[in-house]
């Protein structure tokens, strides 16, 4: 979501895949926060004037004073235990800045009194004091998740399962001024999303969507993730769905859109979704071979059919789309065998699809009321819209609302 800016809008569900960005180069940054007494919480709120413009570097004594408060963390994160007089110098720079201007991600690098160096990353998010619209909104509250993600142990307990995610240092919150966010450095390099690296992607989401499968994903959005995951969902995307074409097979999607959102909400498969897993937010370990995949940006982190982050990272991350056949096969091996060891039911491989097939469906509502990218999907929303209208359009919302309960039932 912070990098969502950097991809270009099409209007031609057939064009040319995503535009690949930073490819093959070391990555240095990772996104959230902690659950401990080294932190201090508050509430973040749209009111007054207009977001401060972000900066693009960060006052040495502003830096270093952060990092002594993350030190306690240090040790649990895999870093070197530190004394505040062992700190001689932080040094930051700015390594991206936030989607419409609402901050930065700076780099920190601290340099000890015995000559060693330690990077961390600190998040610093400048929200718009009045909230004038669903955007907005959407944005404030995407941050709020992103810092409960980390500060209630979400975190943590991927990284238990397996998961690479970055690791909670400090979180701060100040009422209507913004987020502070230190997280531990995932160092990795971007990858050319092949197939051993999808691979990878949908090894670390088979964790993810066990970890907080079915009853689990309702105690984590208790727990302060959105109770609606990813960020095209359509009752925040009004704007969008009223932008759709009314004529040809994106008229149709459009009539049949709020009928199908429905029936994912009631989707037999339900989990906590990555919600923004792109290539932008994944990195590689050792040397970006595929051996394992690092994500961050939880921004859009919440319960939905699981399915959503898989049309999303097979639509906009892949860069081998012939091979969706292996790759959903190697994600529900996956997905069986850690939710055999939870003492859980897996799907069956004809659920997923036919839940993944509704998923393309709600992925590309948004896409053609914002804007085309990715590997072309429309043949598979046609064939479902095929399924629903036998190809002619219907009548009216309520009648594709009575075609999805007759096709896809719960």
């Amino acid at each position: 979501a912070g990098c969502a800016g950097l991809w270009p809008r099409r209007r031609s569900a057939t064009g040319p895949g995503l535009a690949r960005q930073r490819r093959g180069r070391s990555l240095a940054w990772t996104g959230p926060v902690v659950k401990d007494t080294a932190l201090a919480v508050g509430s973040a709120v749209c009111a007054g004037g207009p977001a401060t413009a972000p900066r693009d570097s960060m006052d040495r004594e502003e830096a270093r004073a952060l990092v002594l408060r993350c030190l306690p963390r240090f040790p649990a994160a895999g870093l070197p235990q530190l004394e505040a007089s062992a700190v001689r110098e932080v040094r930051s720079r700015s390594v991206a800045r936030l989607w419409g201007g609402m901050g930065n991600v700076f780099e920190l690098n601290v340099t000890t009194t015995a000559g060693s160096t330690v990077t961390i990353m600190a998040k610093r998010i400048k929200l718009p004091q009045r909230c004038s619209s669903v955007g907005d909104q959407r944005k404030k509250d995407s941050y709020d998740v992103e810092a409960a993600f980390y500060l209630n142990g979400h975190a943590e307990r991927l990284i238990r399962e397996g998961c690479a995610v970055p690791f909670p240092l400090f979180v701060e919150s100040t009422r209507g001024d913004g987020l502070t966010i230190c997280m531990s450095k995932l160092d990795g390099n971007s990858g050319w999303m092949d197939e051993g690296q999808m691979k990878a992607v949908m090894t670390w989401l088979a964790c993810l969507h066990a970890t907080f499968w079915g009853p689990r994903a309702d105690e984590a959005v208790a727990a302060g993730l959105q109770p609606q995951g990813c960020y095209w969902y359509l009752d925040t995307r009004a704007e969008e769905h009223s932008r759709m074409p009314s004529k040809g097979w994106e008229g149709r999607l459009r009539l049949a859109a709020r009928a199908i959102d429905l029936r994912l909400k009631a989707d037999p498969l339900q989990s906590v979704c990555h919600g923004d897993a792109k290539d932008a937010n994944i990195v590689f370990s050792d040397g970006g071979d595929g051996s394992a995949a690092l994500m961050y940006d939880f921004q859009y982190c919440g319960k939905a059919p699981p399915t959503k982050d898989l049309a999303y990272a097979l639509t906009c991350a892949s860069n081998v789309p012939t091979a969706e056949e292996a790759l959903l096969q190697h994600y529900h091996s996956e997905l069986s065998r850690r939710l055999e060891a939870l003492g859980d039911k897996p799907p069956t491989m004809d659920a997923l699809k036919t839940s993944l097939a509704l998923s393309y469906c709600d992925l590309g509502r948004w896409m053609s009321g914002w804007g085309w990218w990715g590997n072309p999907i429309n043949d598979k929303i046609i064939a479902v819209l095929d399924r629903l209208d036998e190809g002619k359009t219907l009548k009216s919302e309520e009648d594709y609302a009575d075609a999805v309960r007759r096709e896809f039932p719960v």
